[in-house]
């Protein structure tokens, strides 16, 4: 697995795991015109993430790299095939990138309270739980509750040092 920086060209891509049925309900879906008003801010960063043959297996969305606190947040992070590991590579990659190259102090994200299996992949890479937003966001006529997640730069390099 490798990434790269996303380019306009990878919209289409993106928009398609975006749509994807079984990431309905963990995905807030954003239009064409947002992703391509979102690429060229400075605050923001994407990255597509390939497999060997150089085909795209998913993409990333960083926010706040401009952010004086320090404070990067992952906005979004897609496998087009979760189970298999790719997304815990992934993350671990982009967590030594977060705070040795862009030298974070906190690493941050926000998860579908409901989205088990990616609580369980961002514990397991560090990340500790702060609190909830209760039912902060309406999908349908339901509300659904966002868990806050962080990792801290001095978390990270006690760990890895």
């Amino acid at each position: 697995m490798r990434s790269r920086q996303a380019n306009t060209n990878d919209i289409d891509f993106i928009l398609s795991q975006e749509s994807r049925d079984e990431y309905a309900t963990f995905i807030i879906r954003w239009s064409r015109d947002e992703h391509r008003k979102n690429l060229a801010n400075p605050d923001k960063q994407y990255f597509i993430i390939e497999n060997e043959l150089g085909q795209p297996s998913g993409y990333v969305i960083l926010s706040g790299l401009k952010s004086p606190n320090r404070s990067i947040e992952l906005t979004r992070i897609v496998i087009t095939q979760p189970g298999l590991g790719y997304g815990k590579s992934i993350l671990r990659i982009l967590i030594k990138m977060i705070f040795e190259e862009y030298k974070a102090h906190r690493f941050w994200l926000d998860v579908f309270e409901h989205n088990q299996r990616a609580r369980h992949v961002y514990q397991t890479c560090g990340f500790k739980e702060e609190g909830v937003l209760r039912e902060a966001v309406r999908q349908g006529d339901k509300y659904s509750s966002l868990v806050i997640m962080s990792l801290l730069e001095s978390e990270y390099f006690t760990e890895n040092t």
